[in-house]
């Protein structure tokens, strides 16, 4: 028996031709929180990167990002010819029915273009009660000034997992993954491609962007060369956080919206 199912296309508008033969694509599409945007965001800005596609579908809601008085498409993909990796970042609140599209098109790039590893990563929510902490602030107070080893990652195939063992990110033994890197996961697994999910603990009352910290710390160790300023990321976060919350539930909306 087999079942219809109706996929919304993305299209990917390409600005320029780059040379990503045996990179790494990064996934950069926030599912469970906005670890992976504040993550892939810190590599755009750390690393000598160019815009070279931007992404577009009649499932995306209508929104433009202004930066500089220049609007933005609210899907992207950057990328560093040096290191051959390309990177998504997108703002986009998307619905879960739309995470089957945005992995297969992750997928499509990456084959296109001849990469040989995708990493994304969804949040594992820790409760207060399995940190030891007694209260939110004491959490607040112990978490502030560092960023814990608290990622743990799947593998695809056993290339991928020899990656994580000489990087030093140890595997998640048993669990389950969810939204768009539970379906590169599977689709990695069936077509021996590699694929790696980190899995970043997301603490209740901790902001998103101490999660992307440890994120980036992780991908900066798989990928020699992919540095990120984490120093300037914690001092700045706080303040990206706030806009991609905003963008994240105004976007419906039909006003014009402003940032500072």
């Amino acid at each position: 028996m087999s079942f219809q199912y109706n996929i919304t296309p993305i299209e990917i508008r390409k600005i320029k031709n780059v040379n990503l033969r045996q990179g790494t694509v990064i996934d950069g599409f926030p599912s469970i929180c906005l670890t992976n945007t504040i993550a892939s965001q810190c590599f755009v800005n750390s690393l000598k990167t160019e815009l070279v596609a931007v992404l577009d579908s009649p499932g995306f809601p209508g929104l433009s990002i202004i930066h500089n008085a220049v609007p933005t498409f609210p899907a992207r993909i950057y990328a560093n010819e040096d290191l051959k990796l390309s990177i998504f970042v997108s703002e986009l609140n998307l619905d879960q029915t739309m995470h089957y599209s945005i992995s297969k098109i992750i997928l499509q790039w990456a084959i296109e273009n001849e990469c040989e590893l995708i990493i994304s990563a969804a949040g594992m929510p820790v409760s207060q009660e399995n940190t030891g902490v007694s209260s939110a602030a004491e959490l607040k107070t112990e978490k502030a000034n560092e960023v814990e080893t608290r990622v743990f990652a799947a593998a695809s195939t056993t290339r991928a997992l020899e990656r994580l063992a000489n990087a030093g990110v140890p595997a998640l033994p048993n669990g389950s993954v969810t939204g768009i890197a539970a379906l590169l996961l599977n689709e990695g697994l069936w077509m021996n491609f590699d694929v790696i999910a980190l899995l970043v603990k997301v603490l209740k009352d901790v902001p998103d962007f101490r999660a992307a910290a440890a994120l980036s710390e992780a991908i900066s160790k798989i990928i020699p060369g992919a540095s990120c300023d984490i120093a300037s990321l914690l001092q700045e976060a706080a303040q990206i956080e706030k806009n991609l919350r905003k963008i994240k539930t105004e976007q419906t909306d039909s006003d014009v919206r402003i940032y500072r």
